[in-house]
């Protein structure tokens, strides 16, 4: 598949990456290899929705910070661009995104998840995973809406999963905001 000059599952520089037009199916750059993110089915988009109706109030009632869907990130030590599907970028000076710029954002979310979607080849999502912890995101989840679980993952501590009967936590990142993952994994089922 070709998009303009560059093919797609190819090595590409970071700048031929970001003059391909941002379009769907969504792209991401990974070790130099543009990957076309899976498209959301069912599962996922309902999974999201929720997420981010619950991050949306949690955010509003405190204004601590914002909740994106999809919104490309750059990463320029390693040329990495993704789009986690939620991220979560809390206010400060220094790191707050401007809601007017084009292109990917510089600045990267403390808080991110990743929903599966059965397309997701394990050797991607492991590469996504290590990415996220390397470059400074604080808190990722991994969420399987085919297993019902969670996997958590925190900078500096081993991943933990969770599952359906537990209300798992956004701490540190957002305290105050947790999810009952069995009213959660439940929307996938009414």
């Amino acid at each position: 598949m070709y998009t303009g000059d560059v093919a797609l599952k190819t090595r590409v520089t970071l700048e031929q990456f970001l003059a391909i037009p941002e379009e769907k199916p969504y792209r991401e750059l990974m070790d130099g290899e543009v990957v076309e993110k899976p498209m959301a089915g069912r599962r996922h988009s309902v999974v999201v929705t929720e997420l981010i109706w619950l991050l949306r109030s949690h955010l509003e009632g405190n204004a601590v910070g914002m909740v994106d869907t999809e919104l490309r990130h750059l990463d320029r030590e390693p040329e990495w661009v993704f789009l986690p599907d939620i991220s979560v970028t809390l206010h400060s000076r220094s790191r707050t995104p401007a809601r007017e710029a084009s292109g990917p954002e510089e600045v990267l979310p403390d808080f991110a998840i990743e929903v599966l979607s059965p397309e997701d080849r394990p050797g991607r999502v492991t590469r996504k995973i290590t990415h996220y912890m390397d470059s400074g995101v604080t808190l990722l989840w991994v969420v399987d809406p085919d297993d019902e679980q969670v996997t958590v993952w925190e900078r500096g501590a081993a991943p933990r999963l969770a599952a359906p009967g537990e209300r798992l936590t956004a701490a540190p990142v957002l305290p105050g905001f947790s999810v009952d993952l069995a009213a959660l994994f439940a929307r996938l089922h009414g």
